[in-house]
């Protein structure tokens, strides 16, 4: 059954996209008119056992920060409305959407009766969710404005990014450590299901351009005893055109990916450039999404205390890159997972100009 308050009628009327995918920002340093941002959302996924996520806001004007009690579960994203904040929830058997209010972070809806959620839009004010459980084809579910779930259709095992494109709603299946290699395309209407081989190892964010875009993580195959990897791949990023046909292609110098496995890349509409993480490598890529070339790579590896890459998002208007980092383990040069992370605020050159701490295990960082 889905739960839902009186407003959510009103919230379901909105028309956003998801940021744990990559949430579109506003700004660009080369547009002169582009809006600063008034605060940043971060999604902190927690130390998943102990089902602690948070989300963290930070104001840039006064470098003040602020935190929200624990939402009993691994935050995988967040999104913003001017009536609330969806909160995508993972749980050890169940997932759920939490709407809370932006200022008093009450609960004002609440979605239910569904897998872990991994990514989610609204389009024409229906909500559509890609949810995923272990060994099992994933699901993408629509909920009707009356709060009912109007529809299940079975896509690709491990689905992430969503998309809506070419009126139809886009699901990239992921796979197990990045062995997917499709994308489920889903009627709205109907909620038939076509399938698309990409050609391309772990398909798992999508975003909208002038052409689709896909960033495949690449692959790893380990041994039985995954004491051994056997096979790797790097990431891509493919473009597609409204027929799903395969435009070009970007190789990637290692595999896309974030350290905790959450999104990994961010669309700045006004720039019309896409941030990518290589989180094993500790990069980020700028890819010019007119051109479709790599303008720009970022080494942010060698800090004496942080490491990984989790949580991306640019400030166009102030020409602030937000990246999440985690601690460094105190038994070696590893992610400690269960203590408080860092947001890293720098320019396109990579020069450090602040930081502030959020909350354990970043998992999306998103504008207001």
């Amino acid at each position: 059954m889905i739960e839902t308050s009186r407003c959510f009628l009103l919230l379901l009327t909105i028309s956003l996209g998801l940021m744990l995918s990559g949430c579109d920002v506003l700004g660009g340093d080369d547009d002169q008119g582009a809006t600063p941002a008034s605060s940043i959302i971060v999604a902190n996924g927690g130390n998943f056992s102990d089902q602690n996520g948070t989300l963290t806001f930070y104001d840039p004007s006064s470098q003040e920060v602020t935190r929200s009690s624990s939402r009993a579960g691994f935050v995988q994203g967040v999104l913003e409305d001017d009536l609330g904040l969806m909160t995508l929830i993972n749980t050890f058997d169940r997932g759920r959407i939490d709407v809370l209010d932006p200022v008093s972070l009450s609960l004002a809806a609440q979605f239910t009766d569904m897998d872990n959620p991994r990514d989610a839009i609204v389009v024409d004010g229906v909500l559509w969710v890609s949810t995923s459980t272990f060994g099992q084809p994933g699901q993408l579910i629509s909920i009707s404005e009356a709060g009912v779930q109007r529809s299940t259709s079975e896509v690709g095992y491990v689905p992430e990014g969503v998309a809506s494109w070419s009126d139809r709603i886009v699901v990239a299946n992921n796979g197990s450590l990045g062995s997917g290699t499709t994308l489920s395309v889903v009627s709205a209407e109907t909620g038939d299901v076509e399938t698309f081989e990409t050609g391309c190892d772990g398909p798992r964010d999508v975003y909208t351009s002038s052409h689709l875009v896909i960033v495949c993580t690449g692959k790893t195959v380990y041994s039985d005893d995954f004491t051994q990897i056997l096979e790797q791949s790097s990431g891509q990023v493919m473009f597609l055109d409204e027929e799903f046909q395969v435009v070009s292609r970007i190789a990637l110098p290692d595999q896309a990916g974030s350290t905790n496995g959450t999104e990994t890349a961010y669309h700045s509409v006004q720039t019309n450039e896409l941030f990518v993480t290589l989180a094993a490598s500790e990069r980020v890529l700028t890819i010019d999404l007119e051109t479709r070339g790599i303008t720009h790579e970022l080494d942010l590896s060698g800090h004496p205390a942080l490491v990984g890459l989790s949580g991306i998002s640019y400030d166009a208007g102030r020409d602030h890159l937000y990246v999440g980092r985690f601690p460094q383990s105190s038994a070696g040069a590893f992610p400690d997972y269960a203590a408080s992370g860092t947001v890293q605020i720098m320019n396109r050159e990579g020069e450090v100009l602040h930081s502030f701490g959020a909350g354990i295990s970043i998992s999306a960082i998103m504008l207001r």
